[in-house]
């Protein structure tokens, strides 16, 4: 950043002087005469510790209430926190600050922010924190940022930099810090898409704040380049400020650490149980870590052996302290714990909390501590979600008492040589969950020589990376298409005019015609000119024009009026599977509680599917009382209310379930609402009555990835012909067993025994235990590997021929295609699948079933 952008008005004019600091060499502002060094660590030392310079003490809630109470005395509009999990965001999956709650649709300019100015106490997690909390006195897993916002738009000013310096100046003074003692540090900004300049706020060698000038986006083209990524300037102008606060309430007590600040009576109760003394030396310590220059190292060797195990405990006490408000505020937020996204951070962060408990040996187990964060914090937080929170954890516990049961075993298949690679301490973090701080734990009590410098894990990253939708590109620039299906979703013919031709990819002025997205698949039909039609096989949104895909387009030109004609068995088969996603995700979320969110839906005309966050298997007896809910819902018939409302009203009203199905852009959002059942912003075609459904049917449930189910379902007249052909099924099974119904089944089963046990008599075959589970593999010729894969499918095995291996897994606890990708990393094969079933081709000649033996076995955690 230029120093003429860094220049601000208010400085100038009170009497603050621009200064180099004599240490890091960066720019800051002051107006203490004497002063060299830029304010912060370890250019200035922590002299709060001891000697707070606010006029009072203040508890966390205290602070942040003052923080919002004072800014919103002032005129700022005072905002709910947002979910800590991004539900409105496509790019992220947390909130990492508070400027995440309004970006991209209110910092574009797309939609209005929610009060202009506003203020909010926004909770955060930043995990390139994670590894540092416990240890340095300062970092957190979870933080609140408070956000005092402005929102400047062309023709709308409400205040920029001047105004916001002036406003932290106040808010400081307000709590007892003299003038002097603060320190406004240069630094260019960027975080989510927008840059801009910024001043660090420090107080004593602490940061307190960070005002943000954001007034530039991201774009590949950009003439500002921070960080590697390119920026230009936009219309907008936001000002953007954070105040940390922890940091707040640290700096009003001056304690040793944020951690004695911000959770004393849980400090002080596990110290007593553990019986550990606070350490006389802790603040040398803490400040010899907050140099930042190694310091902490030498430090640490001077103490005695005790010492240093004082220092450990008191790192795990700090660590259960923090981790479990920030697994109380994922849980309460409705996170699911899994092995990807963001439940990735909530398993971890639940593992390290564990492992700290474990090495304590506390009496305190981990769901009396978050129950005692819920109760603190339960003024932000969703209680109604405690039932799916404590069985989240009790599950947690038990699934990682397992792995650690058989940690050592894994370390040891990796170390070679007295040692294990950096390489291998990753891969067991990253495959098999084992935190890095365990394996090194365990590596030195097996004698395992530990690596000196660990590979960057992959890890955890907040950015989306989401499949690209199929895309569609027109080479002409039209007028957007009235979407005339949002006035009737029942009108199947109509005319329009045709505003442009590409081929055979009409544009008309308006359409009737459904164009694919949001899950919903693009309405058929046929146009007609002048006694000439050719059919619609597709349609497709681009921007706001809608483009018809037909089998002929070489009669059709720009300015003739067509009709169209809808398909209207397609249309009615796709509005009541749409209509009854809506239903069954409502019923899946009473059945299973609130933590259920949707994760991905595609309609049919015959078969449909929802997947929705869980965290465990679902039983039959769930199944069916899903189903009949969602069937009492169709016969309760109830009204569907669809309009298109004010986005931030709705927000206000329903809260961010609106966005199950997907992320609207712009301020006016559809929302399609069942009143006491369901409300969601969905841009998709829908019945007007639930009776209209019919009837729907769960055709099947399955966990296609950890964390994820999947339910298969039919609705209206696609569920009464599955119905039927199940039962024409079952009749043709019965006609091949016995006439008797009630023994069918029991005959069916002798069947498969005897099946099985003539497949095992003549074939080459082996069985693999895998934990509390025998597996059985068959090496087979091609021309029977088919056959034999299908006498699989009710139990764990493996097929594999010359060219092809199949996996099959009925058991939870066992997924088929980790067993796949196994087989991928040792080379032998490559394919996909999901838990139950996996297929792919054989890469190596000649694999053996010694060969499938070994790749299996192999940390198998």
């Amino acid at each position: 950043m230029s120093e003429r952008e860094e220049v601000i008005g208010y400085f100038t004019r009170n009497g603050y002087e621009r200064r180099i600091c004599q240490i890091c060499g960066k720019a800051f502002w002051t107006i203490d005469p004497s002063r060299k060094t830029c304010g912060e660590i370890p250019c200035d030392p922590y002299s709060f510790i001891g000697n707070p310079p606010t006029a009072r003490k203040y508890s966390l809630e205290e602070m942040r209430e003052e923080f919002l109470s004072y800014f919103e005395h002032l005129g700022h509009k005072r905002v709910k926190r947002y979910p800590i999990v991004a539900r409105w965001r496509e790019d992220v999956y947390l909130v990492n600050a508070s400027i995440y709650d309004f970006q991209p649709h209110v910092t574009s300019g797309k939609v209005p922010p929610p009060g202009n100015p506003l203020v909010v106490s926004q909770p955060c997690i930043r995990t390139v924190d994670l590894d540092n909390v416990g240890k340095t006195g300062r970092h957190l897993s979870v933080f609140e940022m408070g956000g005092a916002k402005s929102f400047n738009f062309p023709g709308k000013e409400i205040y920029w930099k001047d105004k916001a310096v002036e406003l932290s100046v106040k808010f400081l003074e307000h709590l007892g810090v003299k003038r002097e003692e603060i320190v406004f540090k240069e630094k260019p900004w960027a975080g989510g898409g927008n840059a801009g300049s910024s001043v660090e706020v420090m107080v004593r060698g602490l940061e307190v704040a960070t005002l943000v000038f954001m007034d530039m986006v991201e774009t590949p083209d950009g003439d500002v380049e921070i960080d590697g990524i390119r920026y230009r300037k936009m219309e907008n102008r936001i000002v953007d400020t954070g105040y940390g606060i922890e940091r707040f309430t640290w700096l009003s007590q001056g304690t040793d650490t944020v951690y004695e600040a911000l959770y004393p009576q849980i400090v002080r109760n596990l110290m007593m149980e553990v019986g550990l003394e606070r350490p006389s030396f802790l603040r040398d310590f803490i400040n010899s870590y907050a140099r930042e220059d190694g310091s902490e190292a030498k430090f640490l060797s001077t103490l005695s052996r005790g010492e240093r195990e004082s220092i450990d405990k008191l790192s795990d006490i700090y660590v259960l302290a923090d981790h479990t408000r920030a697994i109380t505020i994922l849980l309460f937020d409705g996170l699911v714990p899994s092995n990807s996204k963001a439940g990735y951070v909530l398993r971890m962060l639940i593992r390290r909390a564990l492992l700290a408990r474990k090495r304590l040996g506390l009496k305190t187990s981990l769901w009396e501590l978050i129950a005692q964060q819920k109760e603190r914090f339960k003024d932000i937080l969703d209680i109604r979600l405690e039932s799916s929170a404590r069985s989240i954890i009790g599950l947690e516990e038990e699934r990682f008492a397992e792995l650690l049961a058989k940690g050592d075993g894994l370390i040891k298949k990796y170390a070679k040589g007295g040692g294990i690679s950096a390489e291998s301490v990753m891969i067991l973090f990253e495959s098999n969950g084992l935190p890095v701080e365990y394996v090194k734990e365990r590596c030195d009590a097996l004698g395992i020589k530990f690596p000196d410098k660990l590979s960057k894990s992959k890890g955890f990253s907040n950015i989306r990376k989401e499949p690209t939708a199929k895309g569609l590109i027109l080479k002409g620039i039209y007028p957007d298409t009235k979407r005339l299906y949002y006035d009737n979703e029942r009108t199947l013919e109509f005319n329009s005019r045709v505003v442009g031709v590409e081929g055979n990819k009409i544009i008309l002025e308006g359409t009737y015609f459904y164009p694919e997205g949001g899950g919903q698949p693009a309405d058929h039909g046929y146009l007609m000119v002048s006694g000439r039609l050719t059919r619609v096989k597709d349609v497709q949104l681009v921007g706001n024009v809608i483009a018809h895909e037909v089998e002929d387009g070489n009669e059709i030109s720009v300015g003739d009026t067509v009709h169209g004609v809808v398909s209207s068995e397609r249309r009615r088969r796709l509005m009541q599977n749409h209509t009854a996603t809506h239903i069954l995700l409502s019923s899946i979320r009473d059945v299973l509680g609130l933590h259920i969110w949707q994760a991905g839906a595609q309609k049919d005309e015959k078969v449909s599917r929802i997947d929705v966050t869980h965290y465990r298997d679902i039983s039959k007896e769930e199944i069916s009382k899903i189903e009949e809910r969602a069937n009492e819902i169709v016969r309760m018939n109830l009204p569907l209310h669809k309009e298109f409302v004010d986005r931030n009203r709705a927000e206000e009203r329903y809260g961010f379930t609106l966005y199950q199905g997907g992320i609207p852009d712009g301020n006016r959002l559809r929302l399609v609402e069942i009143p006491g059942v369901d409300a969601e912003g969905c841009g998709g075609t829908h019945l007007d009555y639930t009776g209209e459904v019919g009837y729907i049917k769960i055709v099947k449930v399955e966990r296609i990835q950890d964390g994820i189910i999947r339910f298969n379902f039919a609705a209206g007249k696609s569920a009464v012909e599955y119905a039927l052909f199940q039962s024409m099924e079952l009749e043709e099974i019965r006609d091949r067993l016995g006439d008797n119904p009630e023994k069918a089944f029991e005959a069916l089963n002798r069947t498969l025994e005897e099946t099985r046990k003539a497949i095992e008599s003549g074939l080459n075959f082996s069985r693999v235990n895998l934990g509390k589970r025998e597996m059985r593999i068959f090496q087979v010729g091609e021309s029977i590997a088919e056959s034999v894969s299908k006498g699989l499918t009710s139990s764990l095995g493996i097929v594999v021929s010359s060219e092809r291996i199949r996996v099959a897994s009925s058991y939870p606890d066992v997924s088929a295609i980790e067993i796949m990708q196994r087989l991928e990393r040792k080379g032998f094969a490559k394919g996909g699948g999901n838990r139950t079933f996996a297929q792919g081709k054989v890469l190596k000649e000649n694999l053996s079933l010694k060969d499938i033996e070994e790749a299996i076995t192999d940390h198998s955690g």
